[in-house]
């Protein structure tokens, strides 16, 4: 807590001090005034005694005062009038500021979370109190402050001082008798003469004022008179005197400071505000109430609102300082406002108005040190004025030391006997009167009225009971005062507490609550000598009679002053408060802001601190601060309130601490606080509603201009921007790309490449990285380069910054920052510009200098842009919590090293645009000049990289890595790369293939060669290989026969090596020069699925002439393509049974390919569909198959109209054996015009699908899988040989299109078909089979397999094939017997593997083949022998052992009987087979045609 100067009971020595009178002649005044003091000021300095002294109460017992200090007054002054007083208030408060150095110097004290920074002391608090204590009026109820004593004071110079001496004495007689109201009041009718005779020892003569003085002895009591000696310096002595040998001044601070005398001014002073071309004055501006709102914008109190003092009584003194006396009621008009806020500011006007008000009726502006340049003096009239101010001129030490001999001889010899007799005479007057009974005496004198007369009573006294002056409870209470000023507590106590009980027995409650209020405090002044504890219910009584029955508010104020020291040093800091809140009133602003003040602190001085309630009285003691004038201590007071509202979420709070510190701030023109004031209010969230952030954003411009107008004319020249609140930054969103998005704009023929802009995805990052690593292994021979780094072109926060980004000399920037208004209000950024600095990479010595762009003049700097240029964005708008990316582009003009520093802009509230066009017109309002307002700033941007968590450092503490985007390294010229599509088709037909042109450009200045290219989807274009490529725009190339034969077929042998997903561009003469374009064809093909499909081209180039590290370069593009659905092709392959007739191995090299086509595509009105679908040629593309069509006539025009179906069968045959990395070409056309199957695009489209397959599908890749094991896996590609097929069919295919404008359009394309195995649906477009018998999952351990690896069950179960040869039909007599027919069986081997055949007759593959699939791989042991239950059994030999060689058949003979006729199924054998040596292992063959024999009878 601020901690006094005085301890409380020096304080209330100090307040109850005895008072004396002087009264001094006319030549004696002279003499004081030699050093500009008067007789009364120029003993104040000594008028504390150094020395105890001892004095003797009536009952004869001795007490010892300590440190007695007399009080003394001038009768010939004049008391001040109550202006005169609140004005004394005003400024006893205002001139009361912390020092330099004490306004550092606080105390910290910990509550909580709380870390509050409290000063030590309220001077201004003390300083109120003491000029309060001595202006206040003496009242008839009790004599502390009356005169025991006169002094008069007569100088030796005087031709009779004797009789100056009587007249001085009958004039201070004659004042006290007829006027005893008048001030200075008497103690009582005998109160101390002394006489003193003032003697000038230079001009005077010594031995004169020696008779004088023995004159006045035998005239007067010796021991009242003295002879003072001063003045033994002449003034001639002090001309010629330095001012280093001059003496302290010790009366400065018993005095008033001198007021300045301000010379008037004619005119009102006005406010000049350049800026812009405008010149602002206030006096124009009556209507800025709408500049600042009413709602919480703290400003609809008036400043004309007058306070009510009719409750104080007539003669008391108002003790607060009234706003509307001191403030600038005079210049403003009372307003009708309303005041919507309890702490709302008491003037309407905005900040512009403040700034005369404060510059010219604001109570601390003088004392702040703000003062009108037109009333400074030269500084020689200072000098003269510093002399006349020179107190003590003529007074030497010796004086000095007289003038303390004389204030000791007078209380010693004089006063302290004087008091000692007066009491002895008040106690025997009370003690003669005490022989009536206590109780006779006061049951009478209410009826005989004893010694109090009838009359009126005084208004001041506000009582029923008038006393007498000579009244035993006035005799009474004047023994009491006199025992207590002299430090005679106990017996003062005593007095007291008699004096009490008889005045409330008469109802006297003026002199009751007196007496309460001298008790208690008597009790306080004992100390630990006394045994009672202070009976502050005593002061509660006092001060709340004083208020309530008396109203009497000055003594209530000073009883409260008094009994809170003694409270505060008891520790009772509750009680303290309550009593200073007691006292805080709507009349009294400047008291009730002192006295909410001190409740605060003590508040926080409790046991506990209740920091809550510090704050809220703080903030209530700053609003009455502001309403009384005293802006200083206002600002102050929320200052510290500030340290508990700060960062706690209290935002409308706080919003209102900050805006009166702004205000208060700027009233004061401290206009950098006021900036940082304004400046809280506008970051954060705001709670506010629009038209008050309006009012914040407004206020915050225009101080923020003044200041910077300020600084700007206090230096020479412009320094850095200053940095601004506002909008809202997102720096860890900010994205940097390197190079031009899109230099040419779209056409409808020509579609440049997208590379990479702000909205892509960082998560596709892997993908681009993975197509340009294929793209540098291509480029260096399969091996990959140790300081390979992938190329980034787009930084961001989720891109890995460690490293610098690499641009280059001549390629944008572009910088995105998202800025955020966090207010409801709009803002208007304008002139947005990078700051950069830049050191330049000059080889040589000498350390270049670093290039800055912030330190100019202007907006763009002429030299600085040379180096980087740097582009400006005129405006942006930002609605209300409107969030909005700027792109901001820098290109730099040298190699080096460049970083982003920041962001520079204007801020306003109102376009620019809008401003200048309302400047042009003739409007002048104030509201239009208002939204003009823009000041330049800046924000910083500084990236902090991600938090680091590696080590057990990082772990525990926050590290955070570097973070490099917006550090970029500017290197050498590079070629750069242009590519433009010409006619890009928007939407394609599933499988549609479309031949475009592409256009390369090199724009850079530098060749480019090794032109590459690739792709996220291999089967979407091809380049086209060979030399013999179709012209643009044709498609297809066709073979040059005039007629061919439908059924013939056309075979080629295509090698797969040449194919590959990394495609080189060819250039002339291998480089493209600068400037240079070069165009070349490219064939797409529709995706063979519908829908949006998304392709990624990959351009890969290198300069020819490699200056830096980086030695490649690439263009990304992102194609967007729709397709729609066309054709889709099923295809299933048969193998022909085994026949006798046929040849040995016919079915091994033939096969039947049933296809099922579908025109998917709907007729749709007025809308692009297809209306016909032709097949125009199946071309077959395998290693050791071909096809061949099954008719013999001309199948020209195979037609599908839409929604139907065709279905065509053909014929494959098994060609001689081909290269294993060779494909051969056969082709079946169904048109006049055949297609080359084996030139570009067909065959390149093909081989790209066959890629894409294996890339899907890791079964069919080449590449090696992995195991964990060492042994390798064994080789079932032999037995797999029995299904494998492998051929693909190329389905090429016209479209007929009916478009939107009736036309029709051709269109072409082609499908494949990739047959695999027998007996599986294959199909044109991707369809993958879900396993929906998902066994349950298991948690096991990863253990080395125990088995051994199987092939497929698939291929096992189908390794032979085999059918039954005999008669159809049997013609048998069942009569004689039954019937045998001879059956042979026919085996063919269709693996490659020598494989062990068992036929068993007596065992039926159809009841093996219901029974669990895993029973066929049981041993032969297991299955024990059934009879069967059928109409015919297998005689003679049921059980056939042979083996088969790879592709090898063999014949078994065999024989069934039947027993009745009819239609019999002979497929009722099981074949088991086994690949291996193990015989107790054989598989059960699967065979589900049947063979079907019929017996009749006959009757021969």
């Amino acid at each position: 807590m601020a901690q006094c100067k005085q301890s409380a009971p020096e304080f209330i020595q100090n307040a109850f001090s005895p008072h004396i009178a002087v009264l001094c002649s006319a030549d004696a005044e002279v003499l004081c005034k030699k050093n500009n003091l008067t007789f009364a000021q120029l003993i104040q300095p000594f008028c504390r005694l150094g020395t105890e002294v001892h004095i003797r109460d009536p009952n004869n017992a001795p007490h010892t005062v300590h440190s007695l200090r007399i009080k003394v007054c001038d009768m010939s002054s004049t008391p001040p009038q109550q202006a005169d007083v609140r004005k004394m208030l005003n400024d006893a408060v205002s001139g009361a500021q912390l020092q330099t150095g004490e306004a550092g110097r606080c105390n910290v004290k910990s509550v909580g979370s709380y870390d509050l920074q409290l000063h030590e002391s309220t001077p201004w608090f003390e300083a109120y109190r003491e000029c309060f204590l001595d202006v206040i009026t003496p009242s008839d109820h009790e004599y502390l402050s009356h005169c025991l004593a006169c002094a008069f004071v007569v100088s030796s110079s005087n031709t009779d001082p004797i009789a100056i001496f009587n007249s001085l004495t009958g004039q201070q007689l004659q004042q006290q008798q007829q006027f005893p109201n008048k001030v200075p009041r008497w103690f009582c009718p005998g109160i101390l003469n002394y006489y003193v005779l003032l003697h000038d020892v230079v001009e005077g003569e010594q031995a004169r004022a020696e008779a004088i003085y023995q004159s006045m002895k035998s005239t007067f009591k010796p021991h009242c008179c003295h002879l003072l000696q001063i003045n033994s310096r002449s003034l001639q002595t002090v001309e010629n005197m330095k001012s280093e040998t001059s003496l302290p001044d010790p009366w400065s601070q018993f005095l008033p400071q001198p007021q300045e005398i301000q010379p008037p001014n004619p005119h009102k002073p006005r406010y000049f505000i350049t800026w812009e071309g405008v010149e602002y004055d206030y006096l124009q501006s009556q209507d800025e109430d709408s500049l600042f709102p009413s709602h919480l914008s703290e400003g609809d109190l008036t400043h004309g609102q007058n306070l009510d003092s009719s409750s104080i009584m007539e003669g008391s003194i108002e003790t607060g300082l009234e706003a509307t006396e001191t403030k600038v009621s005079e210049s403003t008009s009372t307003s009708d406002l309303m005041m919507d806020h309890p702490l709302a500011f008491t003037a309407p006007v905005s900040l512009h108005e403040d700034a005369d008000v404060c510059r010219e009726g604001d109570g601390t502006a003088a004392a702040n040190g703000y003062q009108d340049s037109k009333s400074s003096l030269s500084p020689s009239e200072l000098r003269e004025k510093a002399k006349l101010r020179a107190h003590g001129i003529c007074l030497t030490s010796s004086d000095m030391d007289r003038l303390k001999i004389f204030m000791h001889e007078f209380v010693v010899r004089a006063l302290i006997p004087w008091a000692e007799h007066q009491m002895r005479i008040f106690n025997d007057q009370l003690t003669s009167r005490k022989g009536l009974h206590r109780s006779f005496f006061s049951a009478t004198k209410k009826w005989f009225g004893s010694n109090k007369p009838a009359g009126p009573v005084q208004a001041n006294q506000n009582t029923s009971v008038v006393y007498t002056s000579e009244a035993p409870e006035l005799q009474l209470r004047r023994l009491a005062d006199l025992a207590f000023l002299f430090q005679m507590y106990d017996f003062a106590y005593h007095t007291y507490h008699t004096a009490k009980r008889d005045f409330n027995n008469d109802h006297a409650w003026l002199h009751f609550a007196g007496a309460l209020e001298m008790a208690s405090v008597s009790i306080f002044m004992l100390g630990s000598a006394s045994q009672r504890q202070y009976p502050h219910h005593y002061m509660e009584s006092a001060i709340t009679t004083y208020l309530t029955s008396c109203r009497n508010i000055q003594y209530a104020t000073r009883a409260t002053l008094v009994s809170t020291e003694a409270l505060k040093c008891r520790g009772m800091f509750h009680e303290a408060a309550m009593q200073f809140l007691k006292m805080t009133s709507e009349d009294t602003d400047l008291v009730s802001a002192l006295f909410l003040e001190q409740a605060a602190h003590c508040y926080i001085n409790m046991k506990s601190p209740m920091v809550r309630k510090y704050a809220f009285h703080m903030i209530l003691a700053g609003h009455r601060f502001n309403k009384s004038g005293q802006r200083k201590h206002s600002l102050r007071a929320y200052s510290q309130a500030l340290q508990i509202f700060k960062g706690k979420q209290w935002k409308l709070s706080e919003d209102h601490i900050h805006f009166t510190i702004g205000r208060q701030s700027f009233n004061l023109k401290q206009l950098e606080n006021a900036t940082s004031a304004f400046k809280h209010l506008l970051m954060g969230e705001s709670k506010q509603p629009a038209a008050q952030q309006g009012a914040y954003i407004r206020e915050y411009l225009f101080v923020y201009k003044q200041q910077l107008a300020l600084d700007a004319g206090e230096s020479c020249s412009y320094g850095r921007l200053p940095e601004l609140p506002m909008p809202n930054l997102d720096v860890g969103a900010i994205k940097v790309l390197l190079g031009a998005h899109s230099s040419r704009q779209e056409t409808v023929r020509k579609t440049p490449a997208s590379g990479i802009w702000f909205d892509h995805d960082e998560e596709h990052n892997s993908k681009w990285q993975s197509l340009e690593e294929r793209l540098v292994l291509s480029a260096n021979n399969g091996v990959m380069p140790v300081a390979f780094r992938p190329t980034l072109r787009c930084f961001t926060n989720k891109t890995e910054n460690k490293f610098s980004p690499a641009t280059f000399v001549g390629e944008p920037i572009i910088v995105e920052v998202e800025v955020e208004n966090p207010l409801l209000v709009t803002l208007v950024l304008s002139d947005i510009m990078l700051l950069w600095s830049f050191l330049p990479g000059i080889a040589g010595t000498d350390k270049p200098q670093l290039i800055s762009n912030e330190v100019s003049t202007g907006v763009k700097n002429n030299l600085a842009d040379e180096i980087i240029q740097t582009t400006v964005v005129k405006e942006v708008v930002l609605e209300g919590h409107q969030r909005k990316p700027i792109h901001l582009t820098l290109v730099p003009r040298q190699p080096g090293e460049l970083r982003v520093v920041g962001l520079a802009y204007n801020l306003g509230t109102s376009s620019q645009n809008a401003s200048a066009g309302l400047s042009g017109s003739n409007n002048t309002a104030k509201g239009g000049y208002m939204g003009s307002i823009y000041v330049r700033g800046k924000q910083r941007l500084e990236v902090q990289g991600p938090r680091l968590n590696i080590t057990s450092e990082d772990k525990t503490q926050k590290n955070y890595g570097p973070d490099r985007r917006l550090d970029l390294v500017v290197l050498e010229e590079m070629p750069i790369l242009e590519v433009n599509f010409c006619d890009f088709p928007d939407s394609l037909l599933c499988g549609e293939v479309h031949c475009i042109e592409i256009e390369i450009t090199n724009s850079g200045r530098s060749p480019l060669h090794r032109l590459k290219v690739t792709s996220s989807d291999p089967t979407f274009f091809t380049f086209g290989s060979g030399r013999d490529l179709p012209k643009y725009p044709y498609v297809y190339q066709m073979k040059s026969v005039d007629r061919l034969d439908t059924s013939a077929v056309e075979s080629s042998i295509c090698d797969t090596n040449s194919r590959n997903t990394v495609v080189n561009i060819p250039l002339p003469n291998a480089v493209l020069k600068p400037g240079e374009v070069v165009s070349v064809p490219l064939w797409l093909r529709g995706n063979d699925i519908g829908g949006v499909h998304e392709v990624d081209f990959l351009f890969y180039y290198e300069p020819v002439n490699i200056q830096s590290k980086v030695r490649h370069r690439i263009l990304q593009h992102k194609a967007v393509v729709k397709t729609v659905e066309s054709l889709s092709v099923r295809a299933t392959v048969t193998k022909p049974s085994t026949c006798v007739t046929r040849n040995q191995g016919q079915e091994l090299n033939s096969c039947i390919i049933s296809c099922e086509l579908e025109n998917l595509s709907q007729v749709q009105v007025q809308c692009p569909h297809i209306q016909e679908l032709q097949i125009t040629q199946v071309s077959c593309a395998s290693p050791r198959w071909m096809v061949e069509s099954l008719s013999i006539s001309d199948q020209e025009g195979l037609r599908v109209g839409s929604r139907e179906t065709l279905q065509l069968t053909l014929k494959g045959k098994k060609a001689d054996s081909t290269a294993a990395e060779e494909f051969l070409f056969t082709e079946v056309p169904f048109d006049i015009q055949q297609i080359s199957s084996v030139k570009t695009p067909c065959c390149d489209f093909f081989f790209h699908s066959v890629v894409h397959r294996k890339c899907k599908d890791p079964s069919k890749s080449d590449t090696p899988v992995p195991r964990r094991h060492h042994r390798p896996p064994p080789d079932f590609s032999r037995l797999n040989r029995a299904l494998e097929i492998n051929l693909t069919l190329i389905f090429l295919w016209k479209a007929f299109v009916a478009q939107e404008n009736g036309q029709m359009k051709i269109l072409v394309g082609q499908h494949h078909v990739h047959i695999d195995k027998v007996n599986t649906v294959a199909t044109s477009y991707p369809f993958i089979m879900s396993n929906n018998n998902v066994p349950p999952l298991k948690f096991m351990r990863d253990l080395e397999p125990q088995t051994k690896s199987q092939p497929s069950l698939e291929v096992t179960t189908k390794l032979i094939s085999f059918s039954f040869v005999h008669d159809q039909t049997v013609q048998h007599n069942f009569s004689k017997g039954i019937c045998v027919v001879p059956v042979t069986l026919k085996l063919q081997n269709q693996s490659e593997t020598a494989v062990d055949i068992l036929v068993d007759t007596s065992k039926s593959s159809d009841r093996l083949g219901s029974t669990h699939a895993e029973s066929t791989m049981l041993p032969m042991s297991y299955h024990t022998s059934q009879p069967m239950n059928s109409s015919f059994r297998w005689v003679g030999q049921t059980l056939a052992r042979l083996s088969l060689g790879p592709g090898a058949g063999q014949h078994v003979t065999l024989r069934a009987a039947f027993c009745h006729p009819g239609i019999y199924n002979l497929n009722n054998l099981a074949v088991f087979v086994t690949y291996s040596d193990d015989m107790s292992q054989m598989i059960s063959q699967k065979h589900s045609t049947p063979s079907i024999i019929t017996l009749n009878t006959t009757s021969l």
